[in-house]
Parts: C-alpha cells; structure tokens; sequence
C-alpha cells in the first residue's frame, strides 16, 4: 500500500495495490463457484426450501464456530438450546452465554445484509459486543510469564498485547495495542476499495478480510469467532450462502491461516472457496428433494433427540444452587437486559428511572439508577454477587420504577415488576397483575417468543398506565 501525497477532509488517501487479488479471481473454482450459484438462482427454489438449508446452516454455524474456540456443548445440545431453549446439566453457562450471543450476532447481520448498506468499523464493534455478551475475567500471563488475570472488554480494542504460544513453543505475534486502531482503519480501507473492484471475487475479499482481521486480532477475545462472521457476511451480502468451516477441520483451517501469514494466501482463499461449495452444495440437494443432512449428522440427530427425551422427564431431586444459578445467568439476566435496552426511550419522559432487585431469603441488591444500564457491565456484576454468595435464593423481585413525568400538567409515577419464583421441580415469571405466567422446567430456557411475550406485555402494561394517569388529570 502506497500512499499519495495530498490530504482530503484530514484523511491520507490510500492508493492500494490490488493486483494479488485480482489475479486470485481469475480461478477457475471461483467460476465454477458462480456457476453453482447461477444454477441455483434459475432453479427459483421455494421460501420452504430456502428457509430449512438456511437454518440447517446457521445451526451448523453456531456449533461449529463456538466448537472451534473450545465451547463444549454438542451438536444436539446447541441445537436444543437454539430451538426449544433447552439446556444440559453440568455443561459451563458461559458456554450457552457464547451460543446465545452469536446467534444474535448472525440474526444483526442478516439485518445488515437486508438493509443493503456497506459494513461499518461500528458494526465490528457492535458485533463483539453480541458475541461475548458481557465482559469477563480469565487467567493471562504478565510480559516475565508470571500468572495474573485480566478483564475482557466488549466492544473496545485491546489495550493489552495478546500474543500466543504455538505448539511448538514459538509466538505468534498480532498488532500491538498502539497499531490496532491505525491497522483496523487500513482494514477498512482496503476493504472498500477491493469490494467495489469489479475484477475482485466477493469469495477473495471474504477469505482474506477473514486472515487479515486475524492477523490483527484488535479484541482481547473472540477474534476467530468474528473473523468468520465477518467473512459470512461478505459472501451474504454478495447473496452467496455463509461457508462452514467444521470443528473437525480445525487444524487444516489453522495452517492455511498460518501459510496466510508468511504472504501465501491462495491455498486459504481456495480452502474458503472449497467450504462455499459445499453450502451450495447443499441447496441444489434441497431442490432435487435429497436429505441435506450430511454423514455426520446422524450422531447429531442421535444427541438432539436424547436432549429432547431428557426434556421429558422431571427432575427426582429438590433443585439446587447449580440449577438456580444456571437459571439466573442464562434467563433472568438476558432477560432484564433486553427489556432494559428496550425501555431506556422512557428516560426523555422522565426525570428518573430506578430499578431495584431485590431477593429472599438472601436480602436485597438495589441497583440505584438508570446510568448503571447505560453500561449493562454493573447489571452482570450485580447478578454474578447473587451467584456467588452460595445462598439459596428462593425468589427474585425485580421492579422498574419512572418517577416524575416531564410534564408540570401531568406529574405522575409508574412502575413495573417481575417476579420469579424458584420451586422445587420447576420456575416461575409473573408479574403482579397476574398478566405474565411462565412455568419451565429447570432444564428448560425461555424461547425468543416468551421473551417477546414478556416484554410486550410490560410495555403495553406501562402504556396503559400512563393513559390511565392523562385521563385521571385532564
């Protein structure tokens, strides 16, 4: 990359060369990738058809990604958790959090892809964030290898060197701290350029955008896991499907990545083409009627119906902290936090917005004001003490409180509560009104539909309020 010697608006303009990538596209698997795809496309396949390949894909995303990075869930049991909300005994809730989080992540880029706009450094941000859904602290090494411990950041740049020991004992150095935000915005400079180029295969731009990103490894975690979003959101928004890179293929898909890094890139680019193809694979299998499933999945189907029986049966057994605890991490908390990020509009309505949580026996967390949800990080904090104070907590009431309408004429204050209760085989969400009632088993999560449920019925239980409090004052 060259750079000439004007300004424009304060910015260098980058002049790239992109003769490396225009030379790539020129293969003859990349037109044999379009011919695919326009096969595909003339076949006009069902919404039916389209529908099931693409979830079969994302799935298979899901898994195989967070599988990649050492989550330890099995197919079935992210399949369960993904579909039905179902979880597994004794497997980390970290694990479901990662899950959780980067099925949101694939569902804002399909938002992206149908809003036809160009990906933003802010998008980058914004996807961290959702895949690693609340900062956390894990074991590190200070620059002489003595243990210590770090917090991980959301949503921000490392400030922190995060170089790694390969196998052999060797490091594998990526950007300093000080070269991330200069090498990010490079990125996307580069990225601009070489997805305008029409010489420039859109699969070319996806797999070295994908090495390139790794190559910086601007966050203290999740990089692997956001290189390949970024990369299936290329292709998506190119309308081609997402390439699966397989947890059994991990090792492969590591040294193409390491060869990446010494400037030998087509051998990645090819590996990447290569994982399209199967996706495409996949819908023409679709469209002839043939069973899309592939050799390995009937261990999957084997460990998606065992969590299904599992399901079934009720637990012999009074619950325990575990399973409490499980419940709060996993459902309570993600719960409370999307009905906070939905109902912060009311802070231009209001002076002030409290929020309490409140337990028993285990006495009362107050959380005192809205500033604290701005952040979300004192909300987990908040939760993550519950856990870890080991007593047994039989309920939590969770309350909104909007206090001085910003109107002299109409002075008024509304709340709103939750209530969830803990029994013996099974856990309950009410309100006091009785106009929420949700029962589950232990092993069992909350469905998108019951937390759009909740949340509808909380809004329309405030709005009703406050049309009541205008007609009581006019």
């Amino acid at each position: 990359m060259s750079i000439l010697l004007h300004r424009y608006s304060y910015f260098y303009i980058y002049k790239m060369n992109l003769e490396l990538e225009i030379e790539f596209s020129k293969a003859d698997l990349l037109k044999y990738i379009d011919t695919l795809k326009m096969q595909i496309d003339d076949m006009q396949l069902s919404d039916e058809i389209k529908n099931r390949v693409m979830q079969k894909l994302r799935l298979d995303w899901n898994y195989n990604s967070n599988a990649i990075e050492g989550n330890k869930l099995n197919y079935g049991e992210t399949v369960a958790f993904l579909m039905t909300g179902i979880t597994a005994k004794g497997k980390p809730l970290k694990d479901y959090l990662d899950i959780k989080g980067h099925n949101e992540a694939i569902l804002f880029l399909t938002s992206i892809v149908k809003e036809d706009r160009p990906l933003m450094e802010a998008d980058i941000r914004a996807l961290h964030k959702m895949i690693l859904v609340e900062p956390y602290e894990v074991k590190a090494q200070t620059a002489d290898g003595s243990p210590t411990s770090m917090m991980i950041s959301i949503g921000e740049y490392k400030t922190q060197a995060n170089h790694v020991q390969t196998v052999t004992g060797e490091i594998h150095y990526y950007s300093s701290p000080e070269e991330t935000p200069i090498k990010m915005r490079e990125l996307m400079v580069w990225y601009k350029e070489a997805n305008t180029n029409p010489k420039i295969h859109p699969v070319v731009v996806a797999a070295l955008l994908h090495h390139k990103f790794v190559e910086i490894h601007p966050f203290d975690d999740g990089n692997g896991r956001l290189s390949r979003i970024l990369m299936n959101l290329i292709l998506m928004k190119n309308s081609y499907p997402p390439a699966i890179i397989k947890m059994d293929d991990r090792q492969n898909y590591y040294a193409l990545l390491s060869q990446a890094d010494v400037n030998d890139s087509w051998p990645f680019v090819e590996y990447i083409a290569e994982r399209l193809e199967s996706s495409l694979q996949l819908y023409l299998k679709a469209a002839k009627g043939e069973d899309i499933n592939e050799d390995d999945d009937v261990d999957k189907q084997i460990d998606l119906f065992k969590m299904e029986l599992e399901s079934k049966l009720k637990p012999k057994i009074k619950v325990g902290n575990e399973e409490i605890n499980a419940i709060i991490l996993t459902v309570i908390y993600p719960l409370i936090h999307k009905l906070l990020n939905k109902l912060l509009f009311f802070d231009t309505f209001f002076e002030e917005m409290l929020i309490s949580i409140e337990t028993t026996p285990n006495g009362g967390y107050i959380l005192k004001d809205k500033n604290i949800f701005y952040k979300g990080i004192n909300v987990y904090e908040e939760i993550n003490h519950l856990i870890l104070s080991k007593v047994k907590i039989d309920s939590i009431h969770f309350m909104i409180k909007l206090n001085d309408f910003k109107n002299p004429d109409y002075i008024f204050n509304i709340s709103k509560d939750l209530i969830f209760k803990f029994e013996d085989q099974e856990y309950s969400i009410s309100d006091h009104n009785k106009d929420i009632n949700v029962y589950k088993h232990y092993n069992e999560s909350l469905s998108s539909k019951d937390e759009k449920d909740i949340i509808m019925q909380i809004v329309k239980d405030l709005k009703s309020e406050i049309d009541e409090q205008f007609n009581d004052n006019s």
